[in-house]
């Protein structure tokens, strides 16, 4: 895990307007916070991402997530018995969740990740808007030298360690089930 000062300077990044980079246990991410849509806009250049691509949030636990998304029942089992974890819910957004993030639609994918660096960032920093590090069609980051290879205009990349190099689960769980990408 990070030590407390990397994760000090992350959080003092994030609450600035900034872009880190940070380990989860799928690839590396790169995130900005929710309430700072000139750094969201960044990702979305960084990226090369087309906008109306959405982008998901990253919360500390399901108290948060319940802020940000309406859950119906089966999107509360799904949450309950995947996270933390690899999966990705995409359930009706709340009025907390900026347009700019959802593509256009009303919806929001949420995820609580598995990676206690991240955990403990979400937790001093608050919900993070994230996608993967990467540029939009490339491979995702795997390590703190791919992403500082491949997006050095961000602002700060948190060491640590990605533990199964693949995307996490997306399900959208509006209405029926339906698996986005395994």
């Amino acid at each position: 895990m990070a030590n407390n000062a990397a994760l000090k300077t992350a959080v003092n990044i994030l609450k600035d307007g900034g872009i880190i980079a940070f380990p989860t246990e799928t690839v590396y991410g790169l995130g900005a916070l929710l309430n700072k849509p000139a750094a969201i806009k960044r990702i979305y250049q960084i990226k090369k991402r087309p906008k109306k691509k959405p982008l998901q949030v990253l919360v500390a636990n399901l108290s948060q997530a319940k802020k940000l998304g309406v859950f119906n029942r089966q999107a509360l089992a799904l949450a309950k018995a995947g996270w933390p974890g690899p999966l990705t819910l995409v359930v009706h957004k709340t009025d907390l969740i900026p347009k700019l993030i959802t593509g256009g639609t009303s919806k929001v994918g949420l995820r609580i990740p598995a990676h206690k660096t991240t955990l403990a960032l979400l937790k001093l920093a608050g919900p993070i808007v994230a996608t993967s590090a990467n540029e939009a069609g490339e491979k995702p980051a795997l390590t703190a030298k791919a992403v500082e290879k491949y997006l050095p205009e961000i602002d700060y990349i948190l060491a640590g360690k990605v533990k199964t190099g693949q995307a996490s689960k997306v399900i959208d769980a509006t209405s029926k089930l339906k698996v986005l990408r395994t």
